[in-house]
């Protein structure tokens, strides 16, 4: 009886043992994300000096702080900048169709990112396109598709739409590199 109690004794001592050793889920800790993304960006309303319509793609950089507070969301603020200078016809505007001459536009937009799964993310926000001949306000919208090289490092595919309030709309799609910290 007393081996019993011994072998019995033994068993649950090392069943105990292997439940004090059981890993703990790790806990989600925010953290920090800049990314240099390089991009073409494509406006349909496009004019060429002689007045007719073209559409054009344009090369842009951008540059994508996020801050992610939840597993699943993130806030940050994404810059763009179209490399080139171009006319566009502002077919938003009721009033008249005018064109307006872009200068090298800068985008700043404040943006809200989900990430349902391991590598999609969709991406909202609004902000402003400023340039020499004047300055836009913008809603984005966008997707970008995620992949982890390691812990701190990660290769992006993004999509994303400018919808600018009363002038002219444009799209951008880009690869770019991003690092965590």
């Amino acid at each position: 009886m007393k081996k019993v109690f011994f072998i019995a004794g033994i068993i649950i001592f090392f069943s105990a043992q292997s439940f004090a050793q059981h890993e703990e889920p790790e806990k989600f800790k925010s953290y920090s994300s800049l990314g240099l993304v390089i991009s073409h960006t494509h406006v349909s309303e496009g004019v060429q000096d002689n007045g007719s319509k073209k559409w054009l793609a344009l090369p842009s950089w951008a540059l994508n702080y996020n801050f992610k507070f939840k597993p699943k969301w993130a806030i940050g603020l994404h810059i763009d900048m179209i490399t080139e200078n171009f006319e566009v016809e502002e077919h938003l505007n009721q009033s008249t169709n005018t064109t307006i001459e872009r200068s090298y536009p800068i985008t700043l937009a404040a943006m809200a990112t989900f990430k349902p799964g391991k590598h999609f993310s969709f991406l909202l926000g609004a902000g402003g396109e400023f340039s020499k001949a004047g300055d836009l306000f913008l809603f984005r919208i966008g997707a970008e598709y995620s992949y982890e090289i390691n812990e701190k490092w990660e290769l992006n595919a993004m999509l994303t739409d400018d919808l600018k309030v009363k002038s002219y709309n444009s799209w951008s799609i880009g690869l770019g590199v991003t690092r965590i910290f």
